[in-house]
């Protein structure tokens, strides 16, 4: 267990900036030499990178060291695996997320050989909890992290698990600000073994997916993905994308398309974040558009933080990914007399997206409120463009009917509409078409941060009990559609008082009555 004299180097466990994982290792320390802190733990503090979560190995009896951290500690034990020793202690802070400690036995017969057993080199390191002690390295894990090279530990590594070849993408992809680049041999071995990973669980290639997609620059991470032939195993529904042609206004095929929109709406969210700022033309008019309501749209998409699978910003990420995977199904070729050259469609294609969305997601495990917004957002990306496009100007009641469909996911998909736009390649910022979509962009986002009760959501004239004695009614749906007719008249400024609710539902009410009673005749005749 010595470390390799070449590239050793002390830790200082002290640096962990997390006085609850302090109070842990302190504990731990005391009760036993033989523990010590491996894995990606180990390679955060080399880097200087910040850490909560921490694993631990010791010979044996692992489940039960847990227990005693978590019975010590007041916090929460779970046995991830009995059969294997590994336990899982959740401990709850006031000021910041729970720390996670799991705790392991070896899975051999010593600490060199277990380390052997990871994933790759710079997560093949370890530190016993001992003040002053090296980092225990035997497989080149420091030379590794010095030169910033992501390699696989032993030749059977994606062998004994095939997920760490998404897990290596992954890792590129969190240790991006650190400069971090994949070992040859390592990605000329995922390449040769991709096909493997479809035997990992769908949870499994969900969780990594999710954390690469939530990185800096989504847009390298799968392009890299393609690269090394992992797409078509974890997106199919991405990579059919590929050589998908397109007319004008697109420069690029579908799958370059989507990439460039992913960038785009991440684009977007460093900027509501102060991380970025605009250089382009076409970048600048849309932080013109959205810096009125910049804070409150950082807000937004900030609902959810901390959990992967609910957190609106990463979801439009997601539904920025999703927004065309109907267009290789619905697409059809136009030739016309005259046409210099054909004229692509996708007609319905936002639909059947919409449908490969659900579909998706479900397969990969996603609890069901994400499944359902996600698809929202996909089957109605394309209204923002298409109010643009009409030839009156954008009326209350489209206003209305929009975020009725829509709700607050009505923000989002003005959002990746902008993206959208801008990742078309041939639409020029202060063009006609430009400008129509940031004046609708605009609107939407004006109604609904500043106008709310007015444009949105008025506030109820008279419920579903003054409908059904006014005017008689049975329950049933026509009451329901009554309200929300009575709302976007709300919205139209056409009603005003209770009793012009009542009398307007009433005049819908007959309306309705006699279109039935026309199609009974006609059905009787």
């Amino acid at each position: 267990m010595k470390p390799l004299s070449a590239t050793a180097r002390i830790v200082d466990l002290g640096a962990i900036d997390d006085p609850i994982a302090q109070q842990a290792l302190a504990y731990c320390r005391k009760q036993t030499e033989s523990v010590v802190l491996v894995g990606g733990s180990v390679r955060d503090l080399l880097l200087g990178r910040e850490t909560h979560d921490l694993d631990l190995v010791l010979p044996n009896r692992a489940l039960a060291l847990a227990k005693r951290v978590a019975d010590a500690l007041g916090g929460a034990f779970v046995a991830m695996d009995a059969e294997r020793d590994v336990g899982r202690v959740v401990l709850p802070s006031p000021a910041r997320s729970p720390t996670i400690i799991d705790v392991a036995a070896w899975r051999a017969g010593s600490l060199d050989e277990d380390l052997l057993l990871r994933d790759f080199t710079i997560n093949a390191l370890a530190v016993p909890l001992a003040e002053g002690s090296p980092v225990i390295d035997v497989a080149g894990g420091l030379t590794d992290l010095d030169q910033r090279l992501l390699r696989m530990t032993s030749a059977h590594s994606f062998e004994d698990d095939p997920l760490r070849m998404l897990r290596a993408v992954r890792l590129l992809a969190e240790l991006a600000p650190w400069g971090f680049r994949l070992d040859a041999d390592t990605a000329e071995q995922v390449r040769l073994q991709a096909s493997a990973l479809a035997s990992c669980s769908a949870e499994r290639i969900r969780d990594e997916l999710v954390r690469i997609l939530a990185c800096e620059r989504p847009d390298t991470w799968l392009r890299l993905l393609e690269d090394l032939a992992l797409l078509p195993i974890v997106l199919p529904e991405l990579d059919a994308l590929r050589g998908v042609s397109q007319s004008y206004p697109h420069r690029w095929d579908v799958f370059e398309h989507t990439i460039r929109t992913v960038a785009h709406v991440a684009w977007i969210q460093a900027w509501l974040n102060e991380a970025v700022t605009p250089t382009a033309a076409g970048d600048t008019s849309v932080c013109e558009v959205l810096s009125p309501y910049r804070n409150r749209l950082a807000a937004h998409f900030a609902q959810g933080e901390g959990d992967w699978l609910r957190s609106r910003s990463h979801l439009l990420r997601w539904a920025a990914l999703c927004h065309d995977w109907g267009k290789p199904e619905t697409r059809s070729v136009m030739h016309q007399d005259g046409d210099v050259a054909p004229y692509i469609q996708f007609i319905g294609h936002e639909q059947r997206g919409a449908e490969l969305t659900q579909l998706a997601l479900r397969q990969l495990r996603f609890n069901e409120v994400a499944v359902r917004r996600t698809s929202a957002i996909v089957a109605h990306h394309m209204r923002p463009l298409l109010l643009a496009n009409e030839d009156q100007p954008l009326s209350a009641r489209a206003v209305f009917r929009y975020y009725r469909d829509l709700d607050d996911a009505g923000v989002d998909v003005a959002l990746l509409s902008l993206s959208d736009l801008s990742a078309t390649g041939g639409i020029e910022p202060g063009s006609d078409v430009w400008q129509r979509v940031m004046s609708v962009t605009t609107r939407l986002l004006h109604d609904y941060f500043d106008r709310l009760t007015e444009a949105v959501a008025p506030p109820a004239l008279v419920d579903g009990n003054d409908l059904m004695t006014a005017l008689r009614l049975p329950p049933g749906r026509l009451v329901g559609q009554l309200l929300l007719a009575i709302a976007e008249a709300q919205a139209a400024d056409e009603v005003h008082s209770a009793q012009e609710a009542l009398d307007y539902a009433a005049l819908l009410a007959a309306q309705s009555t006699e279109q039935h009673n026309q199609a009974a005749r006609q059905v009787v005749s």
